[in-house]
Parts: C-alpha cells; sequence; structure tokens
C-alpha cells in the first residue's frame, strides 16, 4: 500500500436487539472485550496511519485504559451522538487535521470482528480509484414487501440485488461533504453510507464482492459463532517437528478438528497452541532439561520478546531447546521469576489476537515403567516452572502402545479447548 489509509469504527450503540444491559461490543469473548478484537484487527496493519474509536461519552475512560493495556497505539477515542450517522461524522470530523481531501478513510462496524487484510486493501484500493467502494455479499433470503394493511405487495429478484456489508471506503472529502450537506432525516433515518455519498457528492461507489466472515454480531447466540471464527481464523498451532510416530497422527487431528497448523518450523507469538514431544527412552534428565526449556521459551514468547524477536521467529532460544544435551538439569531458566509474568506481551503486536496460550507436552514412556511414579513426577517439573498467567500447560503421557489416534483426539481437544480445567495436568493414555 502505498498511500496512508484512516479508519472509523463507530461503537457507541447500546444494542437493543442483543439483549442484555452491557453494549454487545464489550462482551468479552476469551477473556478480551469484542470490540478489541477489531481494532487489532486494524491495527496490525502498518499502512493504517489512524484509528478513530467512537464509542459513548462516558465509556471513554474505560475504553482508553483497555486500548493503552493492549498497546494500541495508533487510536484516537471521539465520543459517539445519538444515532449511527453522528457517531460516523463524529470519526470522520477527527481526521481533519491528518487527512488530504483524497486520502482514503474506512468506515467498518466495531462488531465486526473480522477483517482479512486482502478485503480492507481490495476496499481501500477501489475508495482510492473511484472516490467510493463497498463491500457486498449475495443476498440469501428472498426480500419481500407488505403493504400498509399487512399483504404481501411486492418480491424482489434477489439475482438483482446484494446485501451491503463494511468496510467502506471514500476519498476524505466525499465522506466529510457527504455529511455536511446531509438533512436531519439523513442523520435520523439513514443506513448507508455509500448512498449518502451518492446523493451528495455524485461518487458512484466501486463494488467488491467479500467473503462470508464478513457477519457482524446482533444477538447474543452470535457470540458463540465468533469465539467459534476466532478460534479456527486467528490461531495457529506449532507442532514440533521430530522422529515421534505419534507426529503425524496428532497433526490429522488438530486439522481435523477445524484448527490451523502453524507453518514456520519455529514456535512464534502468533500462535495460540504450542505441542511438542519427548520421545521413549529420554532418560529423567532430558525430560526435565526439555520441560525447563518449553518453560523458558514460553516466557519469552509471552513477555520478553520484541518485535525483532518475533521477526526471527525466536530461532536462537528454539535452537538451544532442541540441543538439550548440553544443558544440566539443574539448570535455571532464563529470565525465571515466580509469580510476575503476568501480563501479556505489550510491545509486539503481532501476537495471537488469542491471548492465552496452551502447551502440551507428549511424553513417551515405556509401557514397563511405573506409571504413576513417572507422571508424578512430571507433575512435578511442571510445576516447579513459572509462567505466565495467560498459559496453560499440561502433559499428555502415553506408551508405544497406546492408542494412537486417541492421544492426537486429546491434544487436539486440549489445544481447542482453551480455560478447560487441564492447566498443570498430567493425563495418561492407555
Amino acid at each position: 500500500m502505498d498511500f496512508p489509509v484512516f479508519v472509523v469504527l463507530p461503537g457507541s450503540g447500546v444494542g437493543l436487539r442483543f439483549g442484555t444491559p452491557l453494549p454487545k461490543q464489550y462482551t468479552d469473548i476469551k477473556n478480551k472485550s469484542l470490540f478489541l478484537y477489531t481494532v487489532q484487527a486494524f491495527h496490525r496493519f502498518p499502512w493504517i496511519h489512524t484509528i478513530v474509536v467512537v464509542v459513548s461519552p462516558s465509556d471513554i475512560p474505560w475504553v482508553q485504559k483497555q486500548l493503552e493495556g493492549n498497546n494500541l497505539t495508533r487510536v484516537r477515542i471521539v465520543a459517539g451522538a445519538k444515532t449511527r450517522h453522528r457517531s460516523i461524522y463524529n470519526g470522520v470530523k477527527a481526521l481533519k487535521d491528518v487527512c488530504r481531501g483524497d486520502d482514503v478513510v474506512l468506515i467498518h462496524d466495531i462488531v465486526r470482528i473480522l477483517a482479512e487484510e486482502n478485503v480492507v486493501k481490495d476496499v481501500a484500493n477501489a475508495a482510492r480509484l473511484h472516490g467510493a467502494s463497498g463491500i457486498t455479499r449475495p443476498l440469501t433470503s428472498t426480500v419481500i414487501a407488505k403493504s400498509s394493511d399487512g399483504f404481501l405487495s411486492e418480491s424482489l429478484d434477489r439475482t438483482k440485488y446484494v446485501a451491503s456489508e463494511m468496510p467502506q471506503g471514500f476519498h476524505f472529502d466525499v465522506i466529510n461533504t457527504s455529511y455536511e450537506k446531509a438533512t436531519e432525516y439523513d442523520f435520523e433515518f439513514g443506513t448507508e453510507c455509500l448512498h449518502l455519498a451518492l446523493k451528495y457528492t455524485g461518487t458512484k461507489a466501486w463494488l467488491v464482492e467479500g467473503p462470508d466472515s464478513l457477519w457482524k454480531v446482533t444477538y447474543r447466540k452470535d457470540l458463540f459463532a465468533a469465539e467459534g471464527i476466532l478460534t479456527e481464523n486467528l490461531s495457529s498451532i506449532y507442532v514440533e517437528e521430530g522422529s515421534s510416530h505419534l507426529n503425524d497422527t496428532v497433526m490429522n487431528c488438530i486439522a481435523g478438528s477445524g484448527l490451523k497448523l502453524s507453518s514456520e518450523k519455529t514456535p512464534n507469538c502468533t500462535d495460540s497452541g504450542f505441542i511438542f514431544f519427548v520421545p521413549q527412552k529420554s532418560l529423567e534428565l532430558e525430560i526435565a532439561t526439555k520441560i525447563k526449556k518449553i518453560c523458558s521459551l514460553m516466557n519469552k514468547i509471552i513477555v520478553d520478546h520484541s518485535v525483532e524477536d518475533s521477526d526471527s521467529s525466536l530461532n536462537v532460544l528454539t535452537d538451544e531447546m532442541n540441543n538439550s544435551e548440553e544443558s544440566s538439569g539443574t539448570e535455571e531458566s532464563s529470565g525465571q521469576n515466580k509469580g510476575t509474568h503476568n501480563t501479556v506481551n505489550k510491545v509486539c503486536t503481532k501476537c495471537s489476537f488469542l491471548t492465552r496460550k496452551t502447551v502440551v507436552t507428549v511424553v513417551e514412556i515405556d509401557k514397563k515403567d511405573e506409571r504413576r511414579e513417572t507422571i508424578e513426577d512430571i507433575r512435578d517439573r511442571i510445576l516447579g516452572e513459572s509462567l505466565p498467567d495467560s498459559v496453560d500447560i499440561c502433559a499428555v503421557v502415553c506408551h508405544s502402545q497406546s492408542n494412537s489416534h486417541k492421544v492426537g483426539s486429546l491434544v487436539a481437544s486440549l489445544v481447542r479447548n482453551q480455560d478447560s480445567g487441564m492447566n498443570y495436568q498430567v493425563l495418561y493414555v492407555e
């Protein structure tokens, strides 16, 4: 993108259809307010110059605290108004000091949590070229009209119509002039920004067909879908490479559960799940060292890493973990400080939107080993390490004759169902 793009996120509505006293944009999904996912979706694009969040005046202090706590630095907060168009106009006016006439301004509902970069780029580029652009989806239901006496009066041919979605893009002058000329009726009852641009500036919007992920949270039931979509689309699972015969089975079970496998060869801050293997016949010292290295790696990913670290995929620390035979079982973990790691990293904006991380260590033991003694030792090793509060860690213990599909299914379930109560647990598969 060779031009700056600005974003206005209207979010001052009360969400009457949502049916709760708390506005839907502040409802938590996976321990984070819904609106933060939308802000972060745009903030991760380096070519976005400024994001304007429009909220109710009384919500500004709390929203400001949330934004600062998540290191969202390119954001302005503006007080909203009683209607959607008045709130959007307040957001547009807040850009007057930084926008030129032909700069692109995107408008996107704050409760539309997914913003795929290729879609946003398509809308921005179309707006740059044509002055206005919108994104559409095919209608899935027939649209009918009824007369004043309650009878059917007309049925529209849905092949001629499409559903208008977000984001929408405009030259700053186009959207600003549209609102300057808008009537009180427009501000009270209007819903379509593209129509205002056509009506008051003569600008015809170029329409881009978008994916089916553009829906917004409207009803409480939508939260379940939103959580599932976030889990499937915004998280990736790192699976350690190795000679373990369980590796392929685990990867197949994860992919089959709808989760994305990381394409990287090293663990990264963009991952939300991490799976490591301790092969059979590993000495007790090697098991202890491997667990210590895993915990050190997670502390680095969550707390201590910088943007430069994430760009290099933490290769150095991963190499150290893989060279465990050079380490002592009594070696202190790098940066270990029990009980002090209680916040997610606030430096790197590439981190997974899902702030919780789940670590599963698959330990393969000899069937002749004393099962209880081995499991207790592994649990003690894990409990002895210091991890951030946002990391859940557990171990799956099995042997060469264990049901490999059972192992894979259990691992997939653990990384998918975060906050499942399995933190610091050791699970044995026959």
